[in-house]
């Protein structure tokens, strides 16, 4: 599937976090959608939040450092692909399925899971490291994940509400692959990318 539709394959590797994560919180008796408050204090506390991802997302490229390089090689190698002549929406359905997945995931069953036999600051360490593991491209990446981990994991824990980490991580996730795709379409002259390159 990967092959034929890498789009596709991205989209079903997203819904199966999903299901896993659900699975994961019948199987040891856990409810994280209970936990999802939906208000506008919540909504505000996520886009405040999502400031500070933004920022560090302009800002590494500029720094040119050898790893933020290889970074931004490979998310133009194996990310920006799947979005070539894909349908309109479909980074922000990539983005929203990502956001409401591994943030069942990591925080509502992983963190809340272990926090439970181990306490909230170990549960959120331990999450994090894992959430940097699953996404642990490059040791730097792994790195800069594990630090969005906790990030994310604080804010789910100071709100006590699983929509903002959800929101949070969907709407920096929307943001960061329509920077590079326009950093790429602004690098080649001559390019319909906006158009053809799956949002608007």
């Amino acid at each position: 599937m990967l092959r034929r539709s890498p789009l596709a394959g991205a989209l079903a590797i997203q819904v199966a976090v999903v299901v896993v994560a659900i699975g994961l919180a019948w199987l040891f008796g856990l409810a994280p959608w209970q936990r999802l408050h939906w208000s506008a204090a919540a909504l505000t506390w996520s886009v405040l939040a999502t400031l500070p991802l933004v920022a560090m997302l302009l800002a590494l490229p500029l720094a040119r450092w050898h790893w933020t390089r290889e970074i931004s090689r490979l998310i133009e190698q194996f990310i920006l692909p799947l979005f070539t002549r894909a349908p309109v929406g479909s980074v922000m359905l990539v983005a929203v399925l990502a956001g409401v997945g591994e943030e069942l995931l990591f925080r509502g069953v992983i963190q809340d899971g272990l926090a439970i036999h181990f306490g909230p600051v170990i549960g959120l360490i331990l999450a994090s490291l894992l959430f940097g593991l699953a996404h642990a491209v490059t040791p730097a990446y792994f790195i800069i994940a594990s630090f969005m981990g906790a990030y994310l994991g604080w804010l789910y824990l100071h709100t006590g509400n699983l929509l903002v980490p959800i929101i949070v991580h969907a709407l920096y996730d929307w943001i960061a692959i329509r920077f590079y795709l326009w950093n790429r379409a602004r690098r080649t002259p001559g390019s319909d990318a906006p158009r053809m390159e799956g949002d608007n």
